[in-house]
């Protein structure tokens, strides 16, 4: 592993006394969600009519990608029994294109830490970075798919539809990425994104069409989240209806996503990136900086962002480390550069990956955005801190941001309130107070 040891640049922080005040808010998003997995992967199975298109002994590839997708051990699981109940022989194969460093060790790596196991899942649990080219788009650029699944007697794949962090059309992350990018692994994610991002949504129905031709494909489990990270709904997506359906699940998983309540601050803290929130490390659809050539940024515009840590479950992967301003050396010190490099190469948008100023802890990090911000006063400083951009139902956010975030209806004000603390270290100590 290429790690980074950069020392990291000491700013001159105020005392704690100057450090901005904070209030803590809550977002009211959808409740909603799944209580019986059983019942609702049996629904599921039935809206594709698996059992009137698998005899017993086939064997049944199901794809399992590297995203943090919630309940995804006892979606497999309920998967795979399913099968099994047809007296089918299913197997689960490592699905996510460049991940896990575009290795078969690294993909195992990644499913592993998600609890995707053959003890867990009841089904043997396979990686591959061989593919077969069946086919070429319409620009020449060449379709690839795992051999495995040719040659299976049916194909299911489990993935979340949410809206993508560079494609912009109606179908972006779901069942069809699955099948072009994560069945077609480093090869197919480097041919998809060889698009400009505005026309990566044909570009992506194109190879799905082709790879649905070559693979017995049974059709995809779509899971949709609701902003508390829990399944909200479990959709059986039937391999002749996938791009209608994913563009209309795609529209209700859009309206579920939560977001930052305002369109603006000076300062964004971001306490934990990763690719477990996100593939970009910090979603694109939720920060605003999209950081693609002639593509426009989108609301909420954030002036300077921090991010001061990167998740283990990343494992060293901090593709999107380029979206923030700064980061501290505790995180730079966890990138893999080998790991992140192979993704974003794949993707093409390097500057995702361009490397923020590197400060030695919290403190400074912080200090640092709201610093070189011109120096705005306190009293008018819009700053906001998060966990991460998955779970936005608490943040801390100053008082001025505050008169802008309680226009949104969703809004609830907890009473809790402090200026931020630091331990001898620099390190945030939280909640503030």
């Amino acid at each position: 592993m290429s790690h980074i040891t950069f020392p990291g640049f000491e700013c001159d922080p105020p005392d704690t006394d100057s450090h901005p005040e904070l209030m803590e808010i809550t977002q009211d998003f959808d409740h909603h969600s799944v209580t019986d997995l059983t019942s609702s992967i049996k629904d599921a199975m039935e809206e594709m009519d698996v059992a009137g298109r698998v005899n017993p002994g086939d064997r049944i590839l199901v794809g399992a990608g590297s995203r943090g997708i919630a309940q995804i051990v006892p979606l497999l699981r309920e998967v795979c029994a399913y099968l099994r109940e047809l007296q089918a022989e299913p197997f689960i194969l490592g699905a996510m294109g460049s991940h896990g460093g575009g290795s078969c060790t690294g993909q195992r790596e990644i499913l592993t830490s998600l609890g995707i196991t053959e003890e867990k899942v009841g089904a043997p649990v396979e990686t591959s970075t061989e593919v077969e080219c069946v086919g070429r788009t319409s620009l020449g650029r060449k379709i690839y798919c795992d051999p495995q699944a040719i040659a299976a007697d049916g194909v299911l794949v489990v993935n979340r539809i949410k809206p993508h962090t560079s494609a912009t059309g109606g179908v972006q992350s779901g069942i069809i990425k699955m099948l072009v990018v994560g069945l077609g692994h480093q090869e197919g994610a480097e041919s998809f994104h060889q698009t400009h991002p505005p026309e990566l949504t044909q570009h992506l129905c194109e190879m799905g069409e082709v790879i649905a031709a070559h693979i017995p494909l049974l059709g995809g489990i779509a899971v949709i989240e609701n902003a508390y990270k829990e399944v909200y709904s479990l959709h059986g997506v039937s391999s002749d209806t996938l791009e209608d359906r994913e563009r209309e699940l795609l529209r209700l998983a859009t309206e579920l996503m939560p977001t930052l309540p305002f369109e603006f601050a000076h300062s964004l803290i971001v306490k934990t990136a990763g690719k477990n929130y996100s593939g970009t490390g910090m979603d694109t659809n939720v920060i605003g900086r999209i950081r693609v050539p002639d593509v426009p940024e989108t609301p909420p515009f954030i002036r300077k962002l921090a991010a001061l840590d990167l998740s283990e479950e990343s494992h060293g992967n901090a593709t999107g480390v380029g979206l923030a301003d700064f980061i501290t050396r505790r995180f730079a010190q966890k990138i893999d550069l080998h790991a992140t490099y192979v993704n974003t190469f794949a993707s093409t948008l390097i500057s995702r990956a361009m490397m923020p100023m590197i400060m030695r802890a919290d403190r400074d990090a912080i200090w640092a955005a709201i610093r070189s911000d011109n120096r705005v006063p306190e009293e008018t400083l819009k700053l906001a801190l998060i966990d991460n951009t998955l779970q936005l139902q608490s943040l801390w956010v100053t008082p001025a941001l505050y008169e802008d975030a309680r226009e949104y209806n969703r809004i609830t004000v907890t009473g809790r309130k402090g200026r931020l603390r630091f331990d001898h270290s620099g390190d945030m100590i939280c909640p503030p107070r």
